[in-house]
């Protein structure tokens, strides 16, 4: 066995030097094999495949450019400006081409078309945004009780304010519920800013609505307790659906959307010379009852939605009282109400501010309303109660804070009445039956007396 071993040894001694060539010609060999192999799998794989071509937009909405982006591993090249192909790789036309190639050479062509045309639509609708910007004037910004924006638009033709007439259910025959919604005459409402309804006459606050076709022109409805005025109609206004005309686009917004709504037939008078008939004898019953009560212990109700449907029954249980109440009304409103009351003395000794459901107010505009109608006078402020409303607690919380700090001021706590009375509510939780309306009315009358 030595000898054996003696041998290899000493024949690995004599030949070292070729061994040595021959292990590292051997090493070379395979590192090549290995790294042709590898070349061959990926070129295999990925050669001619397409992996992403990325659009890249300058600031013009119309300027579309399409970076040129190298794709290395498949050899597929894109220009900028006109999205042409430089290279592409396995699929250009000197090569015999597989089935797979040319399945991926058609995908690429279909991409590349698909991307012009998408180019030519994106400039197409850019074209069509800057003519829209050069007719229409971007919307000023009005700030609303200093916490919220809403935009509106400068209308062509000045529209009036028609005086409320109010009703309720008894006065005319059920609807059922309907969608509400409010509109102004601009163009994003109506696609024209002159104002004019599909009736031919001219758009009125406190008046007109659309509706279904159902209803003839002149039909008058009752709606919160207002009476209003079919004059118009609209493409989205059909079945239970009702828009209320507003003059700016604010009052629209501000007033938002109703659901489940009672709506009533106006039995009390006919066609629209009649209703505004029914305004002008409303204002002057309304005015004359403010001005006999208003220094001599009368009473003022001030309020938005909420006053307007329990108007009739308050007016039942408070003989002689004055109110004004307004759809979509916030607190910021009632300063110049107030002044102009006190001017004519037609501002009651106990006065009731139901104002809050519309939007909140800092306590220091509360105070200042409160400054505003006197400490002569005895102040009713009723809460809210909404729990759909974002700012329902922090209104309550201000009038609680008013009512501790004032002696005049009486806090009538709507929102215990309402928690407790969830059958007296419409699906939005504000606004009422005609018994919610009625126990509204009795919890104000009861806070008087």
């Amino acid at each position: 066995m030595n000898k054996f071993l003696k041998k290899k040894l000493k024949f690995v001694k004599q030949n070292m030097r070729m061994i040595i060539y021959v292990s590292v010609i051997a090493i070379l060999a395979l590192i090549c094999t290995v790294s042709l192999v590898q070349q061959s799998i990926s070129k295999k794989q990925y050669m001619g495949r397409l992996l992403a071509i990325t659009p890249l937009y300058e600031v013009k909405a119309d300027t579309m450019a399409i970076a040129k982006i190298p794709y290395e591993t498949s050899g597929i090249y894109v220009t900028s400006e006109e999205g042409s192909v430089d290279d592409v790789g396995a699929y250009n036309g000197e090569k015999q081409l597989t089935e797979q190639q040319k399945k991926d050479k058609a995908a690429l062509e279909e991409l590349l078309a698909s991307t012009a045309a998408e180019a030519a639509e994106t400039s197409t609708k850019a074209d069509a945004a800057l003519a829209r910007n050069e007719k229409y004037q971007k919307n000023s910004m009005v700030a609303i009780n200093e916490n919220t924006n809403v935009t509106f638009t400068t209308h062509a033709n000045s529209t009036g304010t028609s005086t409320p007439v109010y009703a309720n259910g008894s006065n005319g025959t059920y609807q059922g519920q309907f969608v509400i919604t409010g509109y102004c005459p601009c163009a994003i409402c109506c696609g024209k800013t002159n104002g004019i309804t599909a009736s031919g006459k001219l758009a009125t606050a406190n008046h007109t609505i659309a509706a279904d076709k159902r209803y003839a022109f002149g039909t008058q409805l009752v709606i919160f307790g207002q009476v209003y005025t079919v004059e118009d109609r609209g493409g989205a206004i059909t079945g239970n659906h009702i828009d209320v005309f507003f003059n700016t686009h604010a009052e629209a917004l501000q007033f938002g959307k109703k659901t489940n709504v009672d709506v009533y037939l106006y039995d009390g008078s006919n066609g629209t010379e009649a209703a505004d008939s029914s305004t002008t004898d409303t204002s002057t019953t309304d005015t004359s009852a403010g001005e006999s009560t208003g220094s001599t212990g009368g009473v003022t109700l001030i309020g938005d939605s909420l006053s307007v449907g329990a108007k009739s029954a308050f007016e039942g249980l408070c003989s002689g009282a004055t109110v004004d109440a307004e759809v979509g009304r916030q607190m910021s409103a009632a300063f110049s109400i107030v002044e102009s009351m006190k001017a004519s003395g037609s501002l009651g000794d106990k006065v009731i501010i139901e104002l809050g459901t519309n939007g909140t107010f800092s306590t220091t505009d509360g105070q200042s309303l409160i400054d505003s109608i006197g400490s002569d006078r005895q102040i009713y402020w009723v809460n809210t109660y909404g729990p759909s409303l974002d700012w329902y607690a922090d209104v309550n919380s201000v009038i609680s804070t008013l009512a501790a700090a004032n002696s005049n001021v009486t806090m009538v706590d709507w929102a215990s009445v309402g928690q407790a009375h969830p059958e007296y509510f419409a699906s939005d939780g504000i606004h009422m039956s005609n018994e919610g309306y009625s126990a509204f009315a009795q919890t104000m009358y009861n806070a008087l007396y």
